[in-house]
């Protein structure tokens, strides 16, 4: 497997220099341009579009000197030895935490990649059988990162918050980690808990907390299946989780600066059921939801290709492009700017109460919801170099004086986004990953799952699938609204762009898992 790196590169294939990122085009863009004025407080532009470089400020302790000393220690910090690892439950493996780098100042770590491949190796465990929703595998998972979160000194969040559910199984009122959880009882489904915790802002100003997610839950086990019968799920989303708790791990570690926001860590569960635990987030928030400044979400971030990144979500703010582009002069990401993708994942329950998301992806595989989404596959350097640059970036969003600007011409994928909400989840797929890269006008197949419906249908790697008997799919949203309400086994007529070329296809659905 490819993973994106030679001998004598950076860690993760990484340049010292990032090339622009790739940008995009739809309604979805606003008027089009990355605005010059897009600054550091107190400090000159972070990325004048016309130029496509970042200045950083020379003073110590800001976001643009914090950058410099990224980019020299990330090098460095891979070597580092993981320390301070917190035992994630009796009897278990150690899951990381992240290291300094040496000679680093404990504000500037860089994130181990040691570390975070031990916290994936923990959460993709075959004793975790794959963190089905109501397992006790994705209990003990829950209770992991409670225990990572008190580790680290993170608040519980207030008892309003969603917290007047029963607890999960096992837990009495003396368990410490209890305050961690925002227990819920989906529709149909077993109880199950979000994961939060708080790290407090010195300044109280509106917007005044920004949400970094992912979730945790993925399929479980198939006792139908001959062999393996675990999907793991390392990238699909113990590569989020372990992200997440790295950059829990750099920004606790330092105290906040007297312009700091609040930093809510958020690890949901039922995501792979129709986003549960996220939805059941913004409906008890622990901070008012007009409140946020931004959600940025994990998932499936551990697959780094030639170094190349997706943010996808990257045209619901105005200045989102020209932000990331100053950053990633630093990281130096083969970076895809994408409007698509945005109710792909747990940032769409954000993005339906108008609050600005992105969401960092490395790419659709062929192990996306298979069995062989294991930790062997895993870039743990690729996956350190991105929780790096996301410490980063929820570092400069703590330091942000001005709110983001919601782009209204998003605001029909918004509508979209919202008519499916409460509806019941989407049951069916078409076997294939969509390329969350591609332009609107239709959704390009990125990777055809073996012996999937796709596949067998002749659907092929880079066709483009324009309507599902006869209703147009110009979008993501628009495809999965087209699926919705297909039964398994049922079929449908496929309408593709092969190469320029119009072809109709029937499509006999699949399970959706």
């Amino acid at each position: 497997m490819d993973r994106g790196r030679s001998p004598g590169t950076a860690r993760g294939g990484l340049p010292r220099r990032g090339p622009r990122p790739r940008g995009f085009s739809g309604a979805c863009r606003g008027d089009g341009r990355g605005p010059a004025d897009e600054r550091v407080p107190g400090g000159p532009p972070i990325a004048p579009r016309a130029r496509g470089k970042a200045r950083t400020q020379s003073r110590a302790g800001s976001p643009g000197a914090t950058l410099l000393r990224l980019a020299l220690c990330a090098a460095v910090a891979a070597a580092a030895p993981a320390v301070g690892a917190a035992a994630a439950a009796p009897g278990a493996p150690a899951v990381g935490a992240a290291a300094a780098a040496p000679g680093a100042p404990a504000a500037y770590r860089a994130c181990s990649a040691a570390a975070i491949e031990a916290d994936v190796r923990y959460f993709a465990d075959d004793r975790l059988e794959g963190r089905g929703l109501g397992s006790p595998g994705l209990e003990e998972a829950l209770r992991a990162v409670a225990r990572r979160f008190a580790d680290l000194g993170l608040e519980p969040p207030p008892s309003s918050a969603g917290r007047g559910e029963a607890g999960l199984a096992g837990a009495g009122d003396g368990d410490p980690l209890e305050a961690y959880l925002q227990p819920f009882t989906p529709p149909g489904h077993p109880p199950t808990a979000n994961v939060i915790g708080l790290l407090p802002g010195a300044a109280e100003r509106t917007p005044r907390a920004i949400v970094l997610g992912a979730h945790i839950d993925h399929l479980g086990r198939d006792t139908t299946l001959a062999g393996d019968q675990i999907y793991n799920g390392a990238d699909d989303n113990a590569s989020g989780v372990a992200a997440l708790l790295a950059v829990a791990e750099v920004l606790a570690g330092r105290a906040p600066g007297d312009r700091d926001r609040a930093v809510v860590f958020a690890v949901f569960s039922g995501e792979e059921l129709g986003r549960l635990g996220s939805r059941h987030f913004v409906e008890h928030p622990v901070v008012p939801n007009d409140e946020l400044l931004a959600m940025v979400n994990l998932d499936t971030v551990g697959r780094l290709r030639d170094g190349r990144l997706y943010a996808l979500g990257s045209a619901t703010a105005r200045e989102f492009p020209a932000l990331l582009a100053g950053l990633n002069q630093s990281a130096g990401f083969d970076l895809v700017l994408s409007e698509e993708g945005t109710t792909g994942s747990d940032q769409a329950s954000f993005l339906e109460r108008g609050i600005p998301v992105l969401h960092f992806f490395t790419g659709p595989h062929e192990d996306y919801h298979r069995v062989t989404d294991e930790a062997e596959r895993i870039d743990f350097a690729g996956l350190a170099a991105i929780s790096d640059h996301v410490a980063e970036l929820i570092r400069y969003l703590r330091y942000r004086d001005r709110p983001f600007t919601f782009v209204p011409a998003c605001a029909e994928t918004r509508r979209r986004a919202e008519a499916l909400v409460g509806a019941p989840p989407r049951r069916v797929s078409l076997g294939f990953m969509p390329d969350f890269a591609g332009d609107s006008g239709g959704v390009k197949v990125a990777a055809v799952s073996p012996g999937g419906a796709a596949e067998k249908a002749g659907i092929r790697p880079g066709d483009v699938v324009v309507a599902i008997d006869g209703e147009l799919v110009g979008t993501l949203v628009e495809y999965t609204a087209a699926l919705r309400g297909h039964a398994p086994g049922e079929r449908v007529r496929v309408s593709l762009d092969r190469g320029g070329e119009p072809l109709d296809l029937e499509v006999e659905v699949q399970e959706r898992k």
